[in-house]
């Protein structure tokens, strides 16, 4: 005979998966509404009129997840080579997927721009752009920081805070019925599955581990961001958002360019032959020489067009955090391999502070591989016998940002 006992649950814990996600949760009654996946399409203007000439960029709008980098290779595929600008709008969402984003934006030559796309009812690849409140926020600023160029409108929201880590337990949950059986003088119980079901838990970790923090410093070095954009980021704690000043977007170098997104039309780069382009001025990044006298020294790198045909002007800054050194008298060496040493100095005697210039061939620079070992070194005013020399020996990547420096002239 068989007796119906309690019901017990018994819960196996199976695994742990991580999730590195850029929000941070909120405490609610009510889970919010997850926002939408980002889709990333080609765009083309609905402004009438505007044929044959009309404006085409690639809209890339919502949370990023772990789809959105096929999104983004589709996407760009989809050009055939065309180099058109992306207009971005996102609250953030997986770190690594955003890192990644920008390293390829970045490897194409794309140039960003935050503001809304409205696609219209008609045609989902026609539409207009909207600037009224341009939302750029936590992991959508490492896809941002790939951008050759980037354009931010004074009015956007540019957010930043430190990373979280979400841990997601996985539970299974099983209700069991006991059954006794009565088997001569003695009663025997045994378990019998009713129902199984998974219940999921997520606990939350108020900061990214060490290994993602330093992926990010990694991420917006080869950037060529200033250093002041990841003090931000991590100071900023991860239940918060800070939202950028216009002079914060400015000093950090996440934005290139505080204008209008429609800015990021001009000066469109051709695919005309180096020889036969022009070079629009731009500030490419920043490289690093560490700390002197508990300050950040780094020089910012820009480009301009060369005086000759076929040659490029380089102007480096020197600067202590966020303020200019005297560069008067002081030269900065980089070193090629295989071609004459490059020396830029300020002969402006009226600029003291001014930047250094000089100007190399256009081919040199546009054959520059990534991995190119090269030295920098920024030598003192020979007056001044207390100072010494700074030097670093790295790749052309991280120490003439060459991908971006392609990307700008070539």
């Amino acid at each position: 005979m068989e007796f119906p006992g309690l019901v017990m649950r018994i819960a196996s814990f199976l695994a742990f998966a991580l999730s590195l996600l850029a929000g941070p949760a909120a405490a609610q009654d009510k889970p919010a509404p997850a926002p939408e996946p980002m889709r990333i399409v080609a765009v083309r203007s609905a402004e009438p009129g505007c044929e044959p000439h009309c404006r085409e960029w690639l809209a890339a709008q919502g949370a990023i997840t772990n789809e959105t980098l096929e999104e983004l290779r589709r996407a760009i595929a989809g050009l055939n080579g065309r180099k058109l600008p992306v207009l971005i709008y996102s609250t953030g969402g997986t770190v690594e997927v955003a890192i990644t984003m920008g390293e390829i934006i970045r490897q194409h030559g794309l140039d960003i721009a935050v503001a809304r796309t409205v696609l219209t009812q008609r045609d989902p690849n026609l539409g207009t752009i909207d600037e009224r409140s341009p939302l750029c926020s936590s992991a959508c600023t490492f896809v941002l920081a790939g951008g050759v160029r980037r354009i931010i409108p004074p009015q956007s929201r540019i957010g930043v805070h430190q990373q979280t880590i979400l841990e997601t337990e996985t539970t299974t949950v099983r209700d069991y019925q006991i059954v006794r059986r009565r088997e001569g003088d003695r009663m025997v119980e045994r378990r019998e599955l009713v129902n199984e079901r998974k219940e999921t838990r997520t606990v939350k970790q108020e900061q990214a581990t060490g290994e993602i923090d330093a992926r990010i410093a990694r991420h917006l070095d080869a950037m060529g961001l200033d250093r002041s954009f990841l003090k931000l980021t991590v100071s900023t704690p991860a239940d918060t958002m800070r939202y950028l000043r216009p002079e914060e977007m400015r000093s950090t170098t996440i934005a290139t360019q505080l204008a209008p997104a429609t800015a990021v039309f001009s000066e469109q780069r051709s695919d005309a032959a180096p020889a036969d382009r022009r070079v629009a001025s731009a500030i490419l990044g920043n490289i690093g020489f560490g700390q002197h006298r508990g300050r950040d020294i780094r020089l910012e790198l820009a480009v301009r067009e060369g005086s000759q045909p076929g040659e490029v002007g380089l102007r480096l800054r020197l600067l202590s955090g966020n303020a200019p050194i005297a560069t008067r008298l002081r030269t900065v060496t980089i070193g090629l391999p295989g071609s004459a040493p490059i020396v830029a100095s300020n002969d402006d005697s009226s600029m003291p502070e001014g930047p250094m210039t000089t100007e190399i061939s256009r081919e040199r620079l546009c054959s520059l591989g990534d991995l190119e070992q090269i030295v920098v070194r920024i030598d003192p005013r020979e007056d001044d016998a207390s100072a010494k020399s700074w030097i670093q020996t790295g790749s052309a990547s991280e120490l003439l940002l060459a991908p971006a420096l392609r990307a700008a002239i070539c």
